[in-house]
């Protein structure tokens, strides 16, 4: 049997779960979440995130959403963190979004004009941009909501100076080929990308795009002689599916 994290194994889960319910630390009590989370069982730990959720600090709020996600969601999950994506705090909304698709839930179209929100604010760090457009890909969007309501936020960001946020990015491409059919002048130049997951997922939205013209097909072969076996498998799968067209 693994031993315990020292941090927390030094007490009994009562003791932290008093913690919890009686510091007047916040610190302490987001502590004691963490300990919960680890010495608790998974009812356990569903219980307490469900009253930490109504916590007056917002860094407690936000674990509390970060551990339900890792649960499969009742209802009475669902409907607590559906309700988070209201609150104040913009770290407890994103981790009540990120919790209700990583739970699967039924409700995680709910959480679209959220993670759209924090595409739409220049002071959402570039890490968190990142996360926001890889968990938006784990949701199966409605075509409008895609072309109408992503794919001008995701335009943006294709150039952006991090690598995390191009790379997230461009499986988003991946997963909707439309919206790369829609701006193939745009992708092109991103088969050039200095990161090796960018060049390849970018290979394979335009061989999915469908669309083809001389400057693809070029591109591509260039691609396909690419010197990361990745992205020059990814080339040349993009050529064959074009030419099976």
């Amino acid at each position: 049997m693994p031993l315990l994290p020292p941090p927390f194994s030094n007490q009994p889960l009562s003791d932290w779960i008093a913690q919890l319910q009686q510091s007047a630390s916040a610190e302490d009590r987001v502590r004691a979440l963490q300990a919960i989370g680890v010495l608790g069982s998974p009812l356990e730990v569903v219980a307490w995130a469900l009253n930490a959720v109504r916590d007056t600090d917002s860094t407690v709020r936000a674990l509390a959403a970060k551990q339900l996600g890792a649960i499969e969601a009742s209802e009475a999950v669902e409907t607590q963190l559906v309700s988070l994506l209201d609150d104040v705090d913009p770290d407890v909304k994103f981790e009540a979004a990120r919790a209700l698709v990583r739970a699967k839930s039924q409700q995680s179209i709910l959480t679209v004009p959220v993670f759209l929100t924090f595409l739409d604010e220049t002071e959402t760090h570039p890490l968190m941009v990142a996360a926001v457009v890889n968990t938006l890909v784990k949701i199966d969007l409605p075509p409008q909501t895609t072309m109408e309501g992503l794919r001008p936020r995701l335009q943006r960001l294709l150039n952006h100076e991090r690598a995390a946020v191009r790379e997230a990015v461009s499986s988003a491409f991946v997963k909707w080929p439309a919206m790369g059919a829609s701006c193939v002048d745009q992708l092109l130049p991103l088969l050039d990308d200095n990161e090796p997951v960018v060049r390849e997922n970018i290979a394979k939205s335009l061989g999915e795009s469908g669309v083809t013209n001389d400057a693809i097909r070029a591109a591509l072969q260039t691609a396909s002689q690419d010197e990361d076996v990745e992205v020059a498998r990814a080339a040349n799968d993009a050529l064959q599916r074009l030419d099976a067209r």
